[in-house]
């Protein structure tokens, strides 16, 4: 007799339940792998910056740009044309699509043009001036600066870019354009800043809130002033350099 071969219900049911145990295993990899990706491509963009930077002040006397909120005329206006991306020094948002996508880590998604907030979080970008973006600089290497500089101590700034040595950090992730770290900065209530005060707020004791976002798994990418870049533990942000006087701060612990 001819006899048919066939899976028997038990046996689709093994195999479903193998399927689904390696797909439960497989997952958390791959989602561990997907964030290592786009962490590497934040870290690509942050060395794209940093070396416009160091570009920008070979042609300015080793000095960086005066800090102005005329439009044009921000730091990331300034370095787009070092990132062959001149047209969008004059007008940042008809060419955001562009070579300006390095002003984004990927684990920040732009903001809708309708959304009211000007100020970003650990998922999502920031605006200001026409320009859009999630990385933040370091402004101690901003010493024109006729509009904040005469709040804080004028030792602190860096006055020539070559005065920051190669482990002072230039530009990092950050849910604003920019801030001022001191050593004693309280730690964040909210890692995701998306929660209390929009960018987290400009006074003392809140600066180094704007650079402690946690975007990559409690820990931070950071681009230095010699190009390099490093992932960076939260709690470590309080021993870098921003400053002249900066006085590293081994005492902070992240919840």
């Amino acid at each position: 007799m001819d006899k048919r071969r066939a899976f028997t219900l038990i046996e689709l049911l093994v195999v479903i339940a193998i399927i689904a145990l390696l797909m439960a295993i497989l997952m958390p990899a791959l989602s561990y792998v997907r964030k290592q990706a786009r962490s590497s491509v934040c870290q690509s963009n942050l060395r794209q910056l940093c070396l416009a930077m160091n570009l920008y002040v070979l042609d300015h006397d080793d000095r960086t740009m005066p800090f102005s909120h005329q439009s044009g005329m921000y730091w990331f206006h300034q370095l787009a044309p070092y990132l062959s991306a001149k047209d969008y020094k004059n007008n940042p948002e008809e060419h955001l699509e562009g070579v300006m996508k390095v002003t984004f880590c990927p684990m920040a998604k732009r903001q809708e043009s309708s959304e009211a907030s000007f100020y970003g979080s650990a998922y999502s970008s920031w605006r200001f001036m026409g320009g859009e973006g999630s990385y933040g600089l370091n402004l101690w290497l901003l010493p024109d600066d006729p509009i904040y500089a005469p709040e804080f101590p004028a030792a602190n700034f860096y006055m020539k870019y070559s005065d920051a040595q190669q482990r002072v950090p230039l530009l990092g992730d950050s849910v604003w354009v920019g801030s001022w770290p001191f050593e004693n900065d309280t730690v964040p209530d909210d890692l995701t800043g998306e929660i209390g005060y929009p960018g987290y707020p400009h006074g003392e004791g809140y600066f180094m809130g704007r650079f402690c976002v946690d975007r990559h798994k409690k820990a931070t990418n950071i681009g230095f002033v010699d190009s390099h870049i490093e992932r960076v533990y939260l709690e470590e942000l309080w021993t870098q350099k921003w400053h002249q006087k900066f006085k590293p701060n081994d005492d902070v612990s992240i919840p």
